[in-house]
């Protein structure tokens, strides 16, 4: 009996050790509501979409926002070339449709800025490659 007890003290603190170390296992146990708000950016769409490819190579880029936005800029960048800026006309929507220059096989970024009228911003990137 004497060594019955000093064992099932130490079997009670092992349990215990372990349900604790369960607890410190998952840092955001019990924090599943409390998830971060995704990007501004998140709730906007564009074509070509960031991640895109196709066998074409798209003549217009145009971008849906949330709500009525104004598209300040838009930068092209190719395959190891210079960012070149595209020319937008400033007029505030919910959809904005832009001219792209002739664009050739491989991989081009656009990346693009716009202003709501309360002077909020947004900006993002549109990733994609022709074949």
């Amino acid at each position: 009996m004497r060594y019955f007890i000093p064992f099932t003290i130490a079997a009670a603190m092992l349990a215990s050790a372990g349900a604790a170390s369960a607890q410190v296992g998952d840092p955001h146990a019990g924090h599943g509501g409390m998830a971060m708000a995704a990007p501004s950016s998140a709730s906007v769409l564009t074509s070509p979409a960031d991640g895109s490819m196709s066998s074409s190579a798209p003549t217009a880029f145009s971008i849906t926002f949330p709500h009525a936005m104004t598209l300040k800029s838009l930068t092209l960048t190719t395959d190891g070339g210079r960012p070149t800026a595209v020319p937008v006309q400033a007029a505030a929507g919910t959809k904005t449709t832009v001219a792209l220059p002739a664009l050739g096989k491989g991989n081009h970024v656009l990346a693009w800025s716009a202003e709501g009228a309360d002077g909020h911003a947004m900006s993002g990137v549109a990733r994609f490659m022709v074949h």
